[in-house]
């Protein structure tokens, strides 16, 4: 998502100002409020074969009748070949919507103590209609990372110096589904991001060697796995997919490409279903196979529980 049509401060109020004015009042009173579904806590997991892995918990609550508010954590890996990090994980989010209107805001923290950082915001415009949703997306990243990096000693060899990396960048999306039937739907979604690198080699206070060098950035961000594709600097990307609900079972799958800031690509493919086995109880077990220019090729698995009251 990328430097192109950002919202202004104007546009966002304009649109805040439409949602607070909307004829909320106006539905009918046995319709469900608009933060329906919202009450609910889950917990998730995703490994791949290759060592990488995640897992997060999220806790939504409703405000009101129109609001919610979302808190979760949780913890990443990454193998050598895709960074070698293990960040912790913090989210929160906001939202609130209308009959037709939902706007919400979430921001993502990923820290591994002074050696990486990653700070992710963004927000979604939506408008929604018989099932049918279309909607805007705005976010914007700032991550940096520390390590080494083997430069020419002059007589032959190389020598590690040390090296960091910083990536800033905003980008713009748009997201939809499409309600075909009553049990079928189909969703996608494409995004173009506009990212900043700067890097530095050897000691800063001997005045260390500025530049751009995507390699080096690359290198010490990696982090191109699959499992751990929130970690990825994307050029522009794009998912398609279906979903098809049973009685007491939906199952979906999607396909996901990307190009990653400085080279390579990740693509993926994900199938996923969710039963509903107790009262407020949801089971949500997928799989998929997926390729990464650093990571490789990989088959991972994921499993999320959720109970909403």
């Amino acid at each position: 998502m990328k430097s192109h049509r950002r919202l202004s401060s104007a546009t966002a109020a304009t649109a805040l100002v439409a949602l607070v004015s909307a004829p909320w009042c106006a539905r009918a009173a046995d319709a469900p409020p608009p933060n329906d579904g919202m009450r609910f806590v889950s917990a998730g997991a995703q490994a791949d074969n290759h060592g990488n892995q995640q897992i997060l918990s999220t806790l939504s609550l409703p405000i009101g009748q129109h609001a919610w508010l979302q808190a979760g954590g949780g913890k990443s890996r990454s193998d050598a070949a895709s960074g070698g990090r293990n960040p912790a994980i913090a989210t929160a989010g906001a939202g609130v919507a209308g009959r037709n209107a939902q706007l919400t805001i979430n921001t993502a923290q990923r820290l591994d103590g002074s050696r990486y950082r990653q700070s992710d915001v963004g927000a979604s415009l939506d408008w929604k209609q018989d099932g049918n949703d279309i909607g805007l997306d705005v976010t914007h990243r700032r991550s940096r990372a520390t390590g080494t990096a083997a430069v020419s000693d002059g007589a032959g060899g190389s020598t590690l110096v040390p090296a960091r990396a910083r990536v800033t960048g905003t980008g713009v999306g748009v997201h939809g589904s499409l309600q075909v039937s009553e049990r079928l739907s189909l969703f996608g979604a494409v995004a173009h991001n506009h990212y900043r690198t700067s890097t530095r080699q050897g000691d800063p206070a001997a005045g260390g060697l500025l530049g751009s060098n995507p390699i080096l950035a690359r290198t010490l961000l990696g982090a191109t796995s699959i499992v751990n594709r929130d970690e990825v600097a994307l050029d522009h990307s794009a998912l398609v997919g279906a979903s098809y609900r049973f009685d007491k079972v939906a199952v979906s799958g999607d396909y996901t490409t990307g190009a990653v800031d400085g080279g390579g690509t990740l693509r993926s493919v994900d199938l996923k279903a969710a039963f509903d086995v107790a009262p407020g109880w949801r089971l949500s077990p997928g799989v998929g196979r997926g390729s990464s220019g650093q990571g490789g090729h990989a088959t991972y698995a994921s499993m999320a529980a959720t109970y909403g009251w």
